[in-house]
């Protein structure tokens, strides 16, 4: 950028806003302004482009919308877990494992699987449907 072309002045000069440090002086290019008609109509194009930006802000959102949300999770009961579910569970597991511990038994691969699927079918039960729609929820304003 050592050449003094309109070009090169017009981005010193941006850089220059920018609050950058430039190749060519701050003399220099106001100097090439005053003098270049062309070069000073596009740099009042590029400030007025500029203030217009600045000009336009956008609204702050003003809704505190946390509080709103913080009553409506407090407010909503947490189902109570039904501990005689797990109760039963841990009882048929323990007795299925002591049936398992026999020593004269072997019982196959279908016996050892038969741990899993109570587990997994007790929480199906248990377990509410995640994709289920609330209808009661809703914004308030």
């Amino acid at each position: 950028m050592n050449e003094m072309n309109c070009e090169n002045v017009l981005m010193a000069k941006m850089t220059e806003l920018d609050g950058e440090e430039t190749e060519i002086s701050v003399e220099t290019i106001n100097s090439h302004l005053a003098v270049c008609e062309n070069c000073r109509m596009e740099f009042e194009q590029m400030q007025n482009t500029n203030n217009l930006f600045n000009s336009h802000t956008r609204r702050e959102q003003e809704a505190n919308l946390w509080s709103a949300i913080e009553e409506r999770i407090g407010a909503q009961s947490a189902s109570p877990i039904n501990w005689k579910w797990f109760v039963l569970l841990g009882a048929v597991l323990v007795a299925y494992k002591l049936l398992e511990m026999l020593p004269a038994q072997d019982l196959g691969l279908t016996f050892k699987i038969v741990p899993l699927i109570f587990v997994v079918t007790l929480f199906v039960f248990l377990k509410e449907n995640p994709f289920k729609i609330n209808a009661e929820l809703g914004l308030e304003r």
